[in-house]
């Protein structure tokens, strides 16, 4: 039976298009946790200060408020492929001068914060168009699927990547773990000029760019589905998920690690992740995707209310494996609900919409810094905690049918 459910779970992968997308997706997310990791712990040793570590987050954060919506216009007028292509230079392009600046001696606080917002530029773009594009390339049957499939190449780089970059870092410098996104990235262009993307019927929109932008905003707030989707986002995507700024005070002041702990933390985090991912990709059918949402969001709040009075080391292993369990759920539900219920020629938008979710988190991640800073790390969690749960109760008011969908 085993072999049986693997393969369904990864029955997506059958179509050529998609396996191409998917291989970028792996790569891609490897770059992204090795800059996640080496970025923090940049900050933290520069400065002391988990509030810093939050403020670059927020450097990162700042074009996805802007460029992401104006990503969610292009992915919906224009070729999609190519665009793709555009952002991953630029992606790759970031990488090589942090590394660069970094082998050199040459870094600064500032140039941090430089190339963090370029990063979270590229980042901001790729996302709306990367997620637009599957609906176009797998049937809706399988859109479930191929969402689990997603947060699965992000959970599998997550169990060992982050471990091995710190462990980089310990051995040589923080510069070669961008060495390493670079070489990513690389690899990454190769694989999208392989992707062909099937004709869309409907075509592609034309005339104002902002006209197209307002369009999708109205049409989110006409369907209450789609707005109680990307409120419900609040809670794991942006609150719950900014709780990664608190590590490295927690293992230096909790627990008197250093960044060799707050890899293997962030990768034993990935084991509850692919769980979760293969779980929902083996599935033929979720029916209770609405469920699905609430629950995993709630348990993201419960498992941060564990990190709050985590007194043990041990007991924050078991914390954070379900933290990955939570976000791999909602991520699949909430982001194959959003492609089933959204017409072609407004996924992209969309998509852009669920960004500023992540936008936020920084803004989380700031306070839940000046907390921890003040008050001491358990704090920051408790109040990461109560955000998160404050709002599944928020969206369970305004729109209680989204238990439903």
């Amino acid at each position: 039976m085993l072999p049986n459910t693997l393969a369904n779970a990864f029955r997506s992968l059958q179509n050529r298009n998609f396996r191409y997308l998917w291989f970028g997706q792996l790569l891609s997310a490897t770059a992204m946790h090795a800059d996640m990791v080496a970025r923090s712990w940049l900050v933290w040793d520069l400065t002391g200060s988990s509030t810093s570590v939050a403020s670059v987050l927020v450097a990162r954060a700042i074009p996805m408020l802007i460029l992401g919506l104006i990503g969610g216009v292009a992915a919906d007028r224009f070729d999609r492929r190519k665009l793709l292509m555009v952002i991953q230079g630029w992606t790759f392009l970031m990488h090589v001068i942090m590394a660069a600046l970094l082998l050199a001696g040459l870094v600064e606080l500032w140039h941090v914060y430089v190339l963090a917002f370029g990063l979270g530029a590229g980042m901001a773009m790729n996302q709306p168009v990367r997620t637009s594009i599957i609906p176009n390339l797998v049937d809706k049957k399988d859109m479930m699927n191929a969402m689990s499939l997603n947060s699965i190449a992000i959970n599998s780089t997550r169990l060992g990547g982050p471990a091995l970059i710190a462990l980089l870092i310990a051995a040589t410098d923080v510069g070669w773990a961008y060495v390493w996104s670079a070489g990513a990235f690389a690899v990454v262009m190769f694989t999208t000029t392989k992707i062909t993307i099937p004709k869309i019927s409907s075509g592609r929109p034309r005339g104002n760019p902002i006209s197209q932008l307002i369009e999708g905003f109205v049409y989110i707030g006409r369907h209450r589905v789609i707005l109680a989707l990307v409120l419900l986002g609040l809670g794991p995507l942006a609150i719950g998920f900014s709780h990664q700024v608190l590590l490295p005070q927690l293992v230096e002041e909790e627990f008197g690690y250093g960044i060799g702990l707050m890899g293997v933390l962030t990768s034993v985090g990935a084991i509850g992740g692919l769980s979760g991912g293969l779980f929902i990709a083996s599935r033929r059918n979720v029916s209770y995707k609405g469920k699905l949402m609430l629950f995993s969001a709630t348990s993201y709040g419960l498992a941060l209310l564990g990190f709050a009075g985590a007194n043990y080391l041990w007991m924050t292993f078991p914390l954070i494996i379900w933290i990955g369990v939570s976000q791999t759920l909602f991520r699949a539900g909430n982001s194959a609900t959003l492609m089933e219920v959204a017409p072609d020629r407004l996924r992209g938008r969309i998509i852009s919409a669920t960004l500023l979710d992540t936008a936020l988190s920084p803004a989380a991640g700031i306070a839940a810094g000046y907390v921890a800073d003040r008050h001491g790390v358990g704090s920051g969690y408790l109040l990461l905690s109560v955000g998160c749960l404050a709002v599944v109760a928020l969206t369970l008011l305004i729109y209680p049918r989204v238990k439903d969908l």
